[in-house]
């Protein structure tokens, strides 16, 4: 008999696996019943070898809803550093003529403190490739 928590859990992955256009879940293999022959296979290796799909299933399902969670944490933070950007002021650029040297530096190092500060809040969307 399976208990509750595990029902759950099988429940929620049916359901994203469904989302997601994906037909077998690890209940259905589990639960799946072949006929019999007189010159079948071996239901021992049968069951084993299925046993170890389902293995497969459940790290698939793991990985997928980790891999979900972390989207949705960089899609906030996405909308956050967006937010935060308009938020930010916004740097006047001295005219060309008659520029003060200092003044330049002072702009450029706000530009790269901005940028340096962006680098730092934006997912780091290749480790999750």
């Amino acid at each position: 008999m399976m208990d509750e928590h595990m029902k759950r859990r099988l429940d929620k992955q049916r359901k994203l696996f469904s989302q997601l256009g994906i037909t077998l879940d690890a209940l259905t293999i589990h639960e799946k019943e072949f006929s019999m022959k007189l010159r079948g296979y071996d239901a021992e290796e049968v069951d084993t070898f299925l046993d170890s799909v389902i293995k497969d299933y459940e790290r698939f399902y793991a990985t997928i809803a980790d891999l979900m969670d972390k989207w949705q944490e960089q899609q906030l933070e996405m909308r956050e550093l967006k937010s935060e950007t308009k938020a930010t002021e916004v740097i006047q650029v001295p005219v060309l003529r008659g520029i003060d040297p200092k003044e330049l530096e002072e702009v450029i190092l706000k530009l790269e403190n901005n940028v340096r500060q962006l680098k730092e809040k934006l997912p780091q969307i290749e480790s999750y490739l």
